[in-house]
């Protein structure tokens, strides 16, 4: 598909900003959008997306911070925004299903952001990176872009529960594929798992950590039978407690403690000859990866 002069707002989202425990899968991405030759323009002033754990306690109140942001983006008139955190990614996507299916909804934010109430907000659209990259980009821009194929590393890919869940336009709910895509168009193996969206335990890791690393034990454990060398993720929160729970189950199941577990964006730039400072990759992390690949340049 041809994205020549594609425009887009970006929302990073608290974890993915500059500060945010996801900046490496922040800088990553934007680090690949540029190689394929996409400028995403970031959200001015941008704030929190109503987060699906404050909807509980203020629904409304969670509606009118994710509606700032799609009004902002609207100002921009920049009506196709960028996600990267399925956490945003879901929570933004209630919002704006909320104000064009739901009157009361509407006429409660439209007080606030009136934008939101005119013709233009028909245009706002929620992309998740995933989608856009293998929808929008393509398989043929990306293979192009290749300069060092990732033969030989077996990888899998961890959805997590949100980024096609309730929202599954672009990918199947239960068993979505566009991350395997990507991993065989930069030469990499995909290795599958039934469990690649079982949620990671998300938060209850803070309250819960033996029932978290029981569910994430299963998950890992059928990633090594399949023979992973490599997992990665597309969201902060699974991405953290993926790492968290792998030097302490490398203690009772047969999984290494140094399994690299990298966002995607991280891995498609090494491919794309990306630095790994420009990535956020650690220099352990880049020298594991080499000794499972054969990196051979494109021609």
């Amino acid at each position: 598909m041809d994205t020549s002069g594609k425009a887009l707002s970006y929302y990073p989202g608290c974890s993915c900003s500059r500060n945010g425990i996801g900046r490496h899968y922040g800088f990553s991405s934007l680090a690949v959008l540029r190689a394929l030759g996409i400028t995403v323009s970031e959200i001015e002033d941008w704030n929190c997306c109503g987060s699906n754990l404050y909807r509980v306690v203020d629904e409304k109140g969670s509606y009118l911070l994710g509606a700032r942001n799609l009004a902002k983006a609207l100002e921009m008139n920049l009506p196709e925004i960028l996600i990267l955190c399925p956490a945003c990614f879901l929570s933004m996507n209630r919002t704006l299903t909320e104000i064009l299916a739901n009157t009361k909804v509407r006429n409660e934010i439209t007080k606030k952001y009136s934008i939101l109430g005119s013709p233009a907000s028909s245009r706002l659209r929620i992309r998740h990176v995933i989608d856009f990259l293998v929808n929008d980009i393509g398989e043929e821009a990306i293979k192009n872009r290749v300069k060092k194929r990732l033969e030989g590393l077996k990888i899998a890919a961890y959805y997590g529960c949100q980024i096609t869940r309730p929202y599954s336009y672009f990918d199947d709910p239960e068993f979505p594929t566009s991350l395997e895509k990507i991993i065989s168009w930069i030469g990499g193996q995909p290795v599958e798992s039934p469990l690649k969206t079982k949620c990671c335990g998300g938060m209850l890791m803070l309250t819960n950590e033996e029932e978290v690393l029981t569910v994430i034990e299963r998950i890992f454990d059928s990633y090594v039978r399949a023979g992973a060398e490599c997992i990665v993720t597309a969201c902060p929160l699974c991405h953290l407690n993926l790492e968290m729970a792998r030097t302490r189950l490398s203690r009772r199941i047969s999984v290494d403690k140094h399994l690299p577990i990298i966002y995607f964006t991280q891995l498609v730039g090494l491919s794309f000859g990306i630095g790994i400072d420009e990535l956020g990759i650690s220099k352990n992390i880049a020298e594991h990866l080499s000794e499972k690949m054969v990196l051979t340049a494109t021609i």
